[in-house]
């Protein structure tokens, strides 16, 4: 039996099998579906048997909120990994989790990556075809709406902001369909890793790409990142795509540059006042919008619970937290 034990918060739907011989040879508190009111009342009386060092919340489990001193504070001088949800983490207060905790935040990036790739090249390319302005024009009866020619995806220079896991496979999917594609990124990749992508400044990327995906996590550095002064350095017309996080873009700035026709059309799966976008995006034809749908697939609940448990099991065997996003 390892020396380790964590709490799993959340039933495991789907990679159940696999899960059950994990908790047979270590020691796994599995609490269920648990809303936050809740695990603060049973966080408290864990935290009281002072052995629990981890603890994961599974993907398809109720939100547990902010991961923060009112969620973890019980279980201080004992917890040292934690396992969220999902790739983000701009709702873990880190500070809190790396100094007065000790511990690692690890997120689950790999699962939900594909499905939030894909999904951003869909809303590329309705942003290039204007689908969603020529199925609404079609469903009310107004043929074709007027619309004239399209945009070309040939035609089309995308820049990616942010060139991780997502943003690599949006390069490869647009590529698909012949758009050429540069990115800007906080450091360059290796010319083996970038497959035809072109590494340029922000600014550069800003000033010439015909449309812009935001595919970096939200972080201070990143929070507004595309604000009022950066859509005035983009071409009249650009086009832009957000599946990253809502705040990363300034979406009153937003609106202002779609009502100017400075920005032509968005796509967006992500809002800053979530789940209320503003009006103006929830009404306008030039937009595509999306309910923070991205990584919404059947398979990536039994890929992310996966995912989690090889996380955790690392942890477990070695001591080392893979996919931490801190270093306490």
């Amino acid at each position: 039996m390892s020396k380790h034990a964590a709490i799993i918060s959340g039933e495991v739907r789907k990679a159940t099998e696999e899960w059950k011989q994990f908790g047979e040879k270590h020691d796994v508190m599995f609490i269920g579906d648990k809303t936050r009111e809740q695990l603060l009342e049973e966080l408290p009386k864990l935290a009281a048997q002072g052995k629990y060092d981890a603890i994961a919340f599974m993907p398809a489990g109720p939100w547990q909120g902010d991961v923060n001193a009112e969620l973890l504070g019980s279980l201080e001088g004992s917890l040292k990994y934690i396992n969220g949800q999902g790739a983000g983490f701009d709702h873990v207060d880190m500070e809190f989790v790396t100094k007065k905790l000790g511990a690692f935040y690890v997120n689950s990036p790999q699962a939900v990556s594909h499905p939030t790739a894909t999904t951003t090249t869909i809303l590329i390319l309705d942003c290039i075809r204007w689908t969603s302005q020529l199925e609404l024009s079609t469903r009310r009866g107004d043929w074709k709406g007027g619309a004239g020619l399209t945009n070309d995806t040939r035609d089309t220079l995308v820049g990616i902001v942010g060139m991780g896991t997502i943003g690599k496979i949006v390069r490869d999917q647009i590529q698909a369909f012949g758009s050429k594609v540069i990115y800007s990124n906080r450091r360059r990749l290796p010319e083996s890793e970038e497959n035809g992508a072109k590494f340029v400044s922000l600014d550069e990327l800003l000033s010439t790409a015909d449309l812009i995906s935001l595919n970096c996590p939200l972080t201070p550095e990143t929070f507004h990142l595309i604000g009022e002064t950066e859509f005035a350095k983009m071409k009249k017309g650009v086009m832009i795509v957000n599946t990253s996080r809502g705040k990363v873009i300034d979406e009153h700035a937003l609106v202002s540059a779609l009502e100017s026709g400075h920005v032509a059309r968005a796509g967006l799966d992500v809002y800053e006042n979530e789940p209320h976008p503003h009006p103006f995006l929830l009404t306008s034809e030039q937009c595509t919008v999306f309910p923070h749908h991205g990584g919404g697939t059947q398979r990536v609940v039994r890929d992310a619970e996966l995912e989690i448990l090889e996380n955790l099991r690392a942890f477990f065997e070695t001591g080392k937290a893979q996919n931490a996003v801190n270093s306490p």
